[in-house]
């Protein structure tokens, strides 16, 4: 994390060994060497408004989710899952069971994405855990990423070759939030016949199918 910068109003990452593919500067531009008039690629926020995390615990695992994201974006460019229309953004992450969560948006996925609190006994890689959330229970499949540990993931989409442009994801990303922490509606007394059930992914799916 040597030389990253943090922006102080949405918390997006400068980290040096990835660049900036928004403002085209190339991997390996320090901070500090960045045009006078860059800005923040995902608010727009002046240069100034960055500043040096003072030690690797201050950055939140937040941060490091999206630092791991673009440097796994970085080693996956060119491959036949990628959509080139599409870029790595967070969406609406926040604190959920002692940990964090959120919707991870990348050229090749869309997840739903828990990353557990520090203190949660590790289990295998691999292992299908549910969480719960106001929506109900997702599966979720335990992993592992450099520079953030253990984060555990839920697909809604992937490939993503069906997202023509990132306004549609960023779009589908937010209604996928939005669902994720919306408690559902009390099921109603007298209610009517029974019909069969969706799991979770199909109600995501349904929800937020491409129009």
């Amino acid at each position: 994390m040597s030389g990253t910068r943090e922006c102080g109003v949405c918390w997006s990452v400068y980290d040096p060994a990835i660049g900036d593919d928004v403002w085209q500067v190339p991997a390996g531009t320090a901070f500090d060497d960045l045009p006078a008039d860059w800005r923040c690629p995902k608010c727009d926020s002046a240069k100034e408004k960055f500043v040096r995390p003072e030690s690797e615990a201050e950055v939140s695992p937040v941060t490091a989710l999206e630092v791991a994201y673009r440097a796994a974006g970085t080693r996956m460019a060119g491959l036949p899952v990628v959509n080139p229309a599409l870029g790595i953004e967070l969406f609406g992450f926040r604190a959920h069971e002692g940990g964090w969560a959120g919707v991870v948006v990348t050229p090749w996925c869309m997840n739903v994405i828990f990353v557990p609190p520090a203190g949660e006994a590790v289990v295998k890689q691999g292992t299908k855990r549910p969480r719960v959330f106001p929506s109900g229970t997702l599966e979720f499949t335990v992993g592992t990423l450099e520079g953030v540990g253990v984060v555990e993931s839920c697909s809604l989409f992937s490939p993503m070759g069906d997202f023509p442009d990132m306004t549609t994801a960023r779009r589908v990303a937010q209604e996928a939030v939005d669902a994720l922490f919306t408690r559902e509606p009390a099921v109603s007394p007298t209610p009517p016949a029974p019909a069969p059930v969706p799991s979770r992914r199909d109600l995501f799916r349904r929800a937020f199918a491409l129009r």
